[in-house]
């Protein structure tokens, strides 16, 4: 191997190693300010806004029937559930009507038959918030449980003293809570494994970005708190109300910035969200997302992360593993002293950055209380430049309306 070639791979492999120093920086930091953080309501009782909260449903009458009631059982002072009903076909109104008469605090409505030219799950959560009496939005899906009797209080916490946990340096007043949450994790199969990663790793990045004071590229549609006058003021869903998925991420695209988006990272503020039962359901997720990416704005330095988190473990793979396995079998057939000292440098360099990863994303899924398996984490990160191509080529060669509502 000539000098030039051994000076190319040391100096990309060092690069790439100091990628994995930031990731796992970032996550320490993450860590080790939560468990000296603790719950906000401990530190100091604070006075919450009263809270809406939105669920937008279609044809889903079981998820309601097991979710609904744990979300009205909220120990919050002041709040109340709209459920925005997308013309269901089965039990969703009568499990509806049943509740709202045990339960004062919970409300329906439905997208009338005649709305045109704008998604469904649009026109149903601007209509849940033209049906809010509240300032402050809580955005979730049928299919979500909070974690904990604790999750509107952790909101309500985060929107007054935001302080009190990690958030961005740059952040004065928010409008913008951002939650997050996790797949049911009763079920241990490669599948979930496969998607519980794919989310702690879109998550990690959300986090990250927000930390180092940038504006919120994404959100996660299951756990969102929005206010209300924001919305109205910058016209909702106006920008891409034709666009059938992607509704709440591009509400926090479009108006999100340093000053005015808040992490909620408190594992009792977390909402757990039914597993997905196929590949092909999880893969439509993905190729829909890569849909939604043609439409974000303000993502420059987003993508340029997400680009590097991606390509760095085959870079490490290609110009680190496997020339130090090539540079160790030369050293064993030819001594010579610069493939023994390249292997060294190669193995000491991927051992280390493999740590880096291993501890990052256990860091932060601890911190999190979101399970994870260390031993599958490096395979899976080669996975996700593999998806991201899959996912992007089906997106450009499948039509338009597919990802558009169809007029009628």
């Amino acid at each position: 191997m000539s000098p030039l070639a051994f000076l190319i791979i040391l100096l990309t492999a060092l690069i790439v190693w100091f990628l994995g120093i930031y990731n796992a920086h970032c996550a320490g930091v993450i860590g080790r300010k939560m468990r000296r953080i603790g719950p906000p309501s401990v530190n100091a009782p604070v006075e919450t806004p009263p809270l809406t909260v939105i669920i937008a449903a279609h044809n889903q009458a079981p998820a309601l029937r097991r979710h609904l009631p744990d979300i009205l059982a909220q120990e919050y002072e002041r709040f109340e559930v709209i459920v925005v009903d997308m013309r269901s076909t089965d039990e969703t109104k009568d499990i509806l009507e049943r509740l709202e008469l045990q339960h004062a605090h919970l409300r329906h409505t439905f997208v009338p038959a005649s709305a045109r030219d704008i998604s469904i799950e649009r026109l149903a959560l601007t209509l849940g918030f033209r049906a809010a009496t509240t300032e402050w939005v809580v955005i979730t899906h049928p299919d979500c449980q909070p974690a904990s009797p604790l999750w509107l209080q952790r909101i309500g916490e985060a929107i007054v003293q935001p302080q009190l946990s990690l958030q961005s340096p740059l952040l004065k007043k928010p409008d913008i809570v951002l939650g997050y949450a996790r797949y049911d994790e009763s079920r241990d199969t490669w599948l979930d494994t496969k998607i519980g990663f794919y989310r702690l790793w879109a998550t990690i990045a959300t986090i990250q970005h927000v930390l180092s004071g940038h504006a919120a590229v994404r959100a996660d549609a299951c756990n969102l708190a929005y206010r209300r006058s924001l919305f109205f003021e910058h016209g909702g869903f106006a920008d891409d109300q034709d666009l059938k998925a992607g509704a709440e991420e591009l509400l926090v695209n479009r108006n999100a910035n340093a000053s005015n988006t808040a992490l909620l990272l408190s594992p009792a503020g977390m909402v757990i969200q039914e597993r997905i039962h196929d590949e092909r359901s999880w893969k439509q997720m993905r190729v829909f997302y890569a849909e939604t990416r043609c439409h974000q704005r303000n993502i420059a330095l987003y993508r340029l992360h997400q680009f590097l988190r991606i390509v760095a473990p085959w870079l490490m793979l290609l110009l680190v593993a496997i020339p130090s396995l090539v540079c160790l079998v030369m050293a064993i057939i030819m001594p010579q002293a610069l493939s023994i000292v390249l292997f060294v440098l190669l193995l000491i360099l991927y051992v280390s950055y493999a740590v880096l990863q291993l501890k990052a994303i256990h860091t932060t899924a601890t911190a999190l209380n979101v399970r994870h398996n260390p031993w599958t984490q490096l395979y899976l990160e080669l996975c996700v430049l593999p998806w991201y191509i899959s996912d992007r080529l089906v997106r450009r060669f499948a039509p338009r309306n597919d990802f558009r509502k169809k007029f009628v």
